[in-house]
C-alpha cells in the first residue's frame, strides 16, 4: 500500500477522537439512534478529508487505498465509541435507575466483547464504502481544481 504511515496515524487518531466524542454525545437518549445509525457508519469521509487537508501534502491514492482508509476509520471509531459508551451507560444506570441501559446490563463479559467486535466490523464495512466515496469526491475535486487553474493560466 502506497499510503503514507503518517496519514494512517492521523486517520487513526482522528477516528478514535471522533468515536469517543460521539460516545459522550450518545449518552443523550434522543441522540443515540441518530449517532449510531447515521453518523458512525458514514464517518469516514469526514475523517479522511480532515486528515488529508491537515497534512498539506498531495496524495495520489487509488480507490482501494481510500477503501482501506475508510475501513480503518470505521473499525477504530466504532471500537472507541463502544469502549467509552458501554461503561458510561452502566455507570449512569447505577445512579439513575430509570436511565436507558439498551440491554447492556444483561450481557456477560464474553458476549459484550463479541458485541463490540461485531458492531466494529459492521462500521468497518459501511465506512469502507464511505472511504471509496471520499476517494471519488477527492479525485473529482482535484480534476475541478486542475481545470480552474488551467483556465486561469489562459
Amino acid at each position: 500500500m502506497a499510503a503514507d504511515i503518517n496519514i494512517i496515524k492521523n486517520i487513526s487518531v482522528f477516528s478514535a477522537i471522533f468515536g469517543a466524542g460521539l460516545a459522550f454525545l450518545a449518552l443523550i437518549p434522543a441522540l443515540m439512534p441518530v449517532i449510531t445509525l447515521f453518523i458512525l457508519p458514514f464517518l469516514s469521509a469526514m475523517v479522511i478529508f480532515a486528515a488529508l487537508r491537515l497534512t498539506n501534502k498531495s496524495y495520489n491514492f487509488e480507490m482501494k487505498e481510500y477503501a482501506i482508509l475508510g475501513g480503518i476509520t470505521g473499525a477504530i471509531s466504532g471500537f472507541s465509541f463502544l469502549i467509552i459508551f458501554t461503561p458510561l451507560v452502566l455507570l449512569i444506570h447505577l445512579f439513575f435507575k430509570n436511565y436507558y441501559t439498551y440491554g447492556i446490563n444483561y450481557l456477560n463479559f464474553f458476549v459484550a466483547i463479541v458485541f463490540i467486535v461485531t458492531i466494529s466490523i459492521i462500521f468497518l464495512i459501511t465506512n469502507t464504502a464511505g472511504g471509496m466515496l471520499a476517494g471519488l469526491l477527492e479525485k473529482q475535486f482535484d480534476k475541478f481544481k486542475n481545470n480552474i487553474s488551467k483556465e486561469e493560466q489562459k
